[in-house]
């Protein structure tokens, strides 16, 4: 995978995450400029740090539709097109009885908290577990773990407003 296909798929996911995708600047020190013109060059060490942004399963995911964007374009962007099939996954997942869900508090510098809502799907040989993260708002998280929500009725609906 590229440096500009990284970072494109990094700004989603921070997005998601944070709200905004400051991070590829201040943390990071990838010039907002240099990422807007399609310049941005990336050092090992930041290629390792937003590597780990994903699971297992959502960077092989990443590698395969980065290849598939350079060898078959589709209309849209590979962030558009990640963001879609992993929503299509996700609803052929929830379907799955070995499907287990987590949800995962993470603190922000900012004060706030993201919650993450985990889909993990168990094969039961080897400790294989693919692992699919989505970042939720608080309230629906609530609502989900206490099932005053059901699940594939969220994913239903939210998975599909997230790829439009």
């Amino acid at each position: 995978m590229n440096d500009q296909d990284l970072i494109e798929l990094a700004a989603l996911t921070l997005q998601q995450r944070d709200g905004n995708a400051t991070a590829l600047e201040t943390a990071l020190h990838i010039p907002v400029a240099a990422i807007q013109a399609n310049e941005a060059a990336l050092l090992p060490q930041q290629r390792e740090q937003l590597r780990f942004l994903f699971s297992d399963y959502e960077w092989m995911l990443a590698q395969k539709l980065a290849v598939l964007q350079s060898t078959a374009p589709a209309a849209g962007t590979l962030a558009q097109r990640y963001q879609l099939a992993k929503t299509v996954i996700a609803k052929a997942w929830l379907r799955s009885p070995s499907l287990t869900t987590s949800y995962v508090k993470e603190p922000r510098s900012t004060g706030r908290v993201s919650v993450h809502l985990q889909l993990r799907q168990d094969y039961g040989v080897h400790g294989l577990v693919d692992i699919l993260d989505f970042v939720v708002p608080t309230q629906v998280a609530k609502q989900l773990q206490t099932k005053q929500l059901d699940l594939l009725t969220w994913a239903d609906a939210h998975l599909e407003d997230s790829v439009k």
